[in-house]
């Protein structure tokens, strides 16, 4: 998503702060314009880029009251008609996102309102999340990765190095710079894979996922100007505060441009398994030095003193942090919910990892049987997917529910909460 991720893991969404502002359905004609340029957008392509339609079904979602406009009719159940256009509301089970999600007969392709004012940004956003709607189809199915070594100094200092190399290549003025500038990224991303090697496996993942989202949407853009503005984008991915669930969004796109000129028919030999990084090193054919020596060498040319330094303290003020989070979501008293198969939002741009528990979200939202719990503080999502924790201290009873330091529970008719095993947790169970 452009922001965002979506998709199935139960379902796997991605939301971003700007839901908070949501101003309500816009009128007919603004989302028949909206809808007449994911048309115009998709027609273009004509199914080139990915050999799949990126046209079909469309949803604008309004996440305070989930009120929609959509372009289509349901399947199974029919949508109120207004001439073209239909309209409806989106039960609580699904979550108001930035995504792709499967709901009354069809895959649809789901657009937070408000819709970005910017052109661009508003066509990228619809062809990132166009592509999610077809991603299975190309086999490239959504997934999750958890990245802790991008909280970690070491790791953080070589991303940022990659993005700045990634950003000079954009802007490179000949050949051999870009060449450079590229082979300089390759080199920050062996060096961090070679000192952390589950990563590997992981970027690659989401830069699968969500990267080549990214890439997709910018490319169809229709935007003169997309390697500046790429350029842009990738200066300011360098003063991100948390890349575990966002990195991908800077880097995919840029190795798929970089790759469409080194090799542009690399799309439709890809095999679907190979990372972005290695296919570009192949493309140019550059080993990937990951050695300190290199590492040292193209620091040089990036800032790397400079980053190092602002990374050795980002990291002992995150380490009170994360020891605050420690003490409050995995030794104090918590209300653990279970989550397996549940519907989730999220945003990316609030994800700590806290490693071996799992990643803490400061924005998160998990509909499942038992009803919906809504964190806008804290809560700790265990590595596997099957457990979100909030602090249960100072928790209190409402008429939907339960609530707390920053959360909400609305819990359906017949769940109730109940002591968990450890002494002062809580849990849900269904009412005997």
């Amino acid at each position: 998503m452009a922001g965002g991720i979506c998709r199935r893991i139960g379902l796997l969404f991605v939301l971003f702060p700007s839901a908070a502002f949501a101003q309500g359905l816009p009128e007919a004609s603004v989302a028949s314009a909206a809808f007449q340029r994911m048309q115009q957008l998709c027609t273009a392509d004509d199914g080139k880029t990915w050999g799949v339609s990126l046209c079909g079904p469309v949803l604008l979602a309004d996440p305070a009251s989930r009120q929609f406009i959509a372009n289509m009719d349901g399947v199974d159940a029919a949508l109120e008609r207004e001439g073209a256009l239909f309209r409806g509301r989106l039960p609580d089970k699904v979550p108001v996102a930035n995504t792709a999600v499967d709901w009354n007969g069809r895959t649809w392709t789901m657009l937070m309102l408000p819709l970005p004012e910017d052109p661009v940004a508003q066509s990228i956003l619809f062809m990132h999340e166009a592509w999610h709607r077809i991603q299975a189809q190309i086999g490239l199915r959504a997934t999750h990765a958890d990245q802790d070594q991008l909280e970690t100094a070491q790791g953080r200092t070589a991303l940022r190095l990659e993005l700045r190399a990634l950003r000079a290549a954009m802007e490179a003025t000949d050949a051999a710079q870009r060449q450079r500038a590229s082979r300089d990224a390759l080199t920050f991303r062996g060096w961090r894979q070679a000192r952390f090697p589950e990563a590997r496996a992981a970027e690659d993942a989401m830069e699968r996922h969500e990267g080549i989202a990214e890439y997709t949407g910018r490319i169809l853009a229709q935007d003169a100007a997309q390697e500046a503005h790429l350029a842009e984008h990738l200066r300011r991915g360098d003063g991100v505060t948390a890349y575990a669930r966002s990195f991908a969004y800077y880097t995919g796109p840029a190795y798929g441009v970089l790759l469409d000129r080194a090799a542009p028919d690399w799309r439709t030999r890809w095999n679907r398994k190979d990372g972005l990084p290695q296919l570009l090193a192949v493309a140019l054919g550059v080993p990937i030095d990951a050695d300190e020596a290199a590492f040292r060498r193209a620091g040089a040319r990036h800032g790397l003193a400079e980053v190092e330094a602002e990374e050795a303290a980002r990291a002992r003020q995150q380490a009170e942090v994360l020891a605050a989070l420690r003490a409050q979501l995995v030794d104090g008293p918590v209300l653990g919910v279970p989550v397996n198969g549940a519907s989730f939002s999220f945003d990316p741009n609030r994800v700590t990892p806290l490693p071996p528990q799992g990643a803490v979200y400061g924005v998160i939202r998990a509909a499942a049987e038992w009803g919906v719990l809504e964190v806008r503080g804290d809560g700790l999502l265990s590595s596997d997917w099957k457990r979100l924790s909030v602090a249960h201290a100072g928790a209190r009873q409402t008429a939907e529910g339960w609530a707390g330091e920053g959360w909400e529970l609305a819990l359906k008719p017949g769940w109730v909460l109940r002591p968990d095993a450890r002494e002062g947790d809580w849990t849900i169970r269904r009412q005997e």
